[in-house]
């Protein structure tokens, strides 16, 4: 049996959540947000019921949300993955603090309007609904966004230009074999089929500045709706 890259970083062998620390930026999916928390439900549940899903980790729905800007783990400690503002010996939390003080004097961030794209299948993770602006507002909202963050922060992944937004729902745990992966694709591609329909345009609030200690839930530090 072969595990996935997640196994002995963010879960055990078991699909069993560890301790995963680190700081980032996200919107999650508002309570009110009923019908498309159905939908993610429904789709969640869709991969839950294949043959191959005890080789999947499944995020809980109260952390369902969308990265808007990717900050830092406490234990990946590489210049590229770091903050310019602190060294790499400098604790996460003088690091969140040294933000929420840059963060204070901003105004709010968010609001952005997004759409289904399509289901992505990560080669070295598990599947996420992948979302798109809806308009082109909400695209230069984002992009404005990012770079207002990336300056704050004093970070940008060599990802920067090329993120793509997402929802995840799971994680892989034990590698997959040629009958998993099919059974993976043709589930994805009914859980496709019927969200293009029944997505509809997800409306984020503010952007919040979160800590994790796992992949399980996201405390936000400030929220960015001044």
């Amino acid at each position: 049996m072969k595990y996935a890259p997640a196994v002995g970083v963010k879960f055990d062998k078991h699909g069993k959540v560890k301790e995963f620390k680190g700081i980032t930026f996200l919107c999650h999916i508002a309570p009110h947000e009923t019908k498309l928390l159905n939908e993610i439900k429904w789709a969640q549940d869709k991969l839950k019921s294949m043959t191959c899903a005890y080789k999947f980790s499944f995020l809980p729905m109260t952390s369902m949300h969308m990265t808007v800007f990717d900050c830092l783990c406490e234990d990946i400690r590489e210049q590229a993955l770091w903050t310019n503002k602190c060294d790499l010996n400098s604790s996460l939390s003088d690091i969140s603090d040294m933000i929420v003080n840059e963060l204070k004097p901003m105004s709010r961030l968010g609001d952005f309007e997004m759409d289904f794209h399509s289901i992505y299948n990560c080669p070295i993770g598990g599947s996420a609904i992948r979302i798109k602006p809806a308009t082109t507002t909400s695209t230069q909202s984002l992009l404005n966004c990012r770079a207002q963050l990336s300056q704050a922060t004093g970070i940008k992944h060599p990802n920067y230009d090329d993120y793509h937004f997402h929802i995840s729902l799971s994680y892989r745990i034990i590698e997959l074999d040629e009958g998993d992966k099919e059974e993976v694709l043709v589930t994805t591609d009914s859980i496709a089929t019927r969200l293009s329909q029944t997505f509809g345009t997800l409306t984020h609030g503010a952007v919040e500045f979160c800590h994790f200690n796992d992949m399980f839930k996201y405390t936000p530090l400030h929220i960015l709706e001044r």
